[in-house]
Formats: C-alpha cells, sequence, structure tokens
C-alpha cells in the first residue's frame, strides 16, 4: 500500500510538470497514435510469460492499426450515441484511479516511460482506452 501512495505524487508530479499548454491544444495523427500504441504493446508483450516470437511477429503492424482505429471509433460512437464527449477531466480521472489502483507500480511506470513521460501521450494513448473499456461496460 505504501508503494502506491509514494508512486501517485511521483506520477503527478511528471505528468502536470511536463505539460504545457501547447502540448494540452495538440492533436495526434494516426501514425503518431501507432507509434504510442506499439510502444505500450511492448511493454505489455515484454511481460508476457512464454512469449519466445519477436514482437513484430507477434504483434504484427495490422494488429495495432486496428486498436488504434477501435479507440477512436469507440471515441466517435460515445459522442454520437451517448452525446458525451471524452474530456481532459475524464482522462485526467483515469490516470489517478489507475496510478491509486495498480497493483503494478513499476509495471505502470514502464508504461509511461514508453510514451517518454508525456502527458499528453499518456492520457491520449493509455487513459483513453481505459475510459473507453469501462465506459463501454
Amino acid at each position: 500500500m505504501k508503494k502506491r501512495i509514494a508512486f501517485l505524487p511521483l506520477f503527478l508530479g511528471v505528468l502536470f510538470l511536463g505539460v504545457s499548454l501547447d502540448a494540452l491544444a495538440r492533436d495526434l495523427t494516426f501514425e503518431e497514435r501507432l507509434r504510442a500504441q506499439e510502444a505500450i504493446e511492448r511493454v505489455y508483450y515484454s511481460h508476457q510469460i512464454g512469449a519466445t516470437r519477436p514482437f513484430e511477429e507477434a504483434v504484427p503492424r495490422a494488429v495495432l492499426e486496428e486498436k488504434v482505429r477501435r479507440t477512436l471509433q469507440q471515441t466517435a460512437a460515445i459522442e454520437v450515441y451517448w452525446k458525451t464527449r471524452v474530456t481532459d477531466e475524464m482522462l485526467e480521472r483515469e490516470l489517478e484511479r489507475m496510478s491509486q489502483g495498480t497493483r503494478l507500480p513499476d509495471r505502470l511506470q514502464e508504461l509511461f516511460a514508453a510514451l517518454d513521460s508525456d502527458a499528453f501521450l499518456i492520457k491520449e494513448c493509455l487513459a483513453r482506452a481505459a475510459t473507453l473499456a469501462t465506459t463501454a461496460r
């Protein structure tokens, strides 16, 4: 429990100190989202027990593209059908939930590092997917 509590201030400090107003206003291209998704999947794959194939073979580009497309489609669907926009505040709350509730703080830190501790990328590519997963239930 102490590790989780100690992890949250560290994460929030890294998240908010590195954010500028320009970063908040930027958009991500499909390719940028794809690169971020690849970084996330590489972390997951590196911890997969029994994984013996090279990452590129086990997780082809088409799989990454589909994940990015699905996230974008789900975001649009929530906006169209439920008239709800996924806001920056929602993404921040999801990151707080993830940070406070994680059973693997080192893994979460590894995911942040894979995204260059870029607060915008973390929110858009890690928290958004988690937010959509919980919203779609």
